[in-house]
């Protein structure tokens, strides 16, 4: 990565043997331009520089990238000079840093379209991506769909006054069809649908935490209300005595109880991606633990922890690869809160098709460009999913959850793939994909799904 400079003064720094900043000198001013919304000190601190601070080279393609990856902007140039002797001789040295940073259009509105297996609808959002021109975020999103209707709403204050605090409020109101599934049998399966019913997930909670280097610390307070209606069969040729395991009931009853799920959450995350315009660099590692407050009046008492990685790597300029992977194990988790795998996490199955309180999931992804045309880039990608879900421990009477039949299934049964293709359409000038169509075979059912994303598809 190189840094561009206007040429005269190049020219006249290598003849006076300085060209390049050999040594290392202080930055003495550092001086914004050609941004129209971004505030001066906000470019500057995601730039990560400041008056003081020792100068070379690397540190400008250090500012670029970190700059470029904020997704504030479409065009980013960081070139410097000397800062010249006041008038007297004196008070030269160091160097003058010049960022110019040429926002992208920050806000959209936009409705969305979406077919996924089970799951089909749309919806409408507003997203602000710089709000303030402080690189403060603001979402508001509603849809309407067979399975998933929600309203989301999110503010994140990524630098509170300036500093290395953080916060996040957020609200996420639900209603879900949700689908349950035999639990798997064997390895080569496609287990079918049992029973279905409706969660109200009627959520709100607030983060806060501090970002030291790469590293992120969080806390989270949360709190919802869980409530099912409408249970029922889930097809016409379902027994009741398939779901209780009764052959004498006749009764359905709701996947688990109602009531309070409020939960503390604390989370480590160390994260040195970059994105170059939508290629991917970099690595990410999050711990997470979350258990239920039973002291703050949470009805379901629980408890989890996950751990995931993702790693992403450019090739030949514009080619990305990134894998990512994680795992997750939980105790006397409620209804609400268990590991689920199938949908856009595995591409070729159905909606959650699978669930547990044990999960190991990987995925990896590869794409390529496709085409460009005045800022809109078309990628295709492949992908292989792979993830085992089971239960280790199914306990009634520990959480009040009515369990499917077998859900403590061993061996093989619980491990399931697929493979696919894909595409993903960005315009340069916009933060957000537009559009996403993947192809996935789920290679132990022997069939394919289709999913498709338009609009905010992130």
């Amino acid at each position: 990565m190189r840094c561009a400079r206007p040429l005269l003064p190049t020219l006249v720094l290598v003849a006076l043997g300085v060209g390049g900043v050999a040594r290392a000198e202080p930055v003495r001013e550092i001086v914004v331009e050609k941004n129209t919304k971004t505030r001066d000190a906000t470019v500057i601190l995601i730039a990560d520089v400041e008056p003081g601070d020792e100068w070379s080279p690397a540190v400008a393609d250090e500012m670029k990238v970190r700059l470029v990856s904020s997704g504030l902007f479409k065009d980013v140039n960081v070139w410097w000079d000397q800062v010249p002797p006041g008038p007297d001789g004196t008070g030269g040295g160091g160097v003058r840093v010049h960022i110019d940073a040429v926002d992208k259009h920050s806000w959209v509105i936009a409705p969305t379209f979406y077919n996924q297996p089970t799951n089909k609808g749309g919806g409408l959002g507003f997203g602000e991506n710089n709000l303030f021109g402080e690189n403060k975020k603001l979402l508001l999103y509603g849809q309407v769909a067979t399975g998933d209707s929600f309203f989301i709403g999110a503010y994140v204050d990524p630098s509170i006054a300036g500093t290395r605090w953080h916060w996040q409020p957020d609200v996420y109101l639900k209603t879900s069809r949700v689908i349950e599934y035999a639990s798997p049998t064997a390895w080569r399966d496609d287990p079918k649908a049992l029973r279905q019913s409706r969660l109200n997930y009627l959520n709100g909670g607030v983060r806060l935490g501090v970002t030291l280097w790469k590293l992120s610390i969080d806390g989270r307070l949360r709190g919802a209300h869980v409530g099912y209606g409408d249970i029922e069969l889930a097809d016409d040729d379902v027994a009741v005595e398939e779901i209780t395991g009764d052959p004498a009931s006749t009764a359905l009853p709701a996947p688990g109880p109602s009531g309070w799920d409020v939960s503390g959450e604390l989370s480590v995350t160390y994260d040195s991606r970059a994105n170059w315009y939508g290629i991917s660099t970099g690595d990410r590692l999050a711990l997470r633990y979350e258990t239920g407050l039973t002291s703050l009046g949470s009805d379901f008492e629980y408890r989890y922890a996950t751990l995931s990685y993702e790693r992403a790597r450019k090739f030949y300029e514009r080619h990305n690869v990134i894998l990512r992977s994680s795992f997750a194990i939980g105790r006397d988790l409620p209804f609400q809160q268990e590991f689920t795998t199938g949908g856009t996490t595995m591409r070729g199955w159905k909606n959650a098709q699978f669930r547990g309180d044990l999960k190991a999931a990987a995925n990896l992804e590869y794409s390529v460009p496709l085409f460009t045309i005045k800022g809109l880039a078309f990628r295709g990608l492949g992908f292989v999913d792979s993830a085992y879900t089971t239960f280790l421990r199914a306990d009634e009477a520990a959480t009040g959850r009515d369990y499917l039949p077998g859900a403590k299934a061993r061996g093989l049964d619980g491990f399931k793939n697929s493979i696919g293709l894909g595409t993903r359409l960005y315009l340069r000038q916009i933060v957000l994909p537009l559009l996403g169509l993947d192809l996935g075979y789920g290679l132990e059912r022997n069939a394919f799904e289709v999913y498709l994303a338009i609009g905010l598809t992130d």
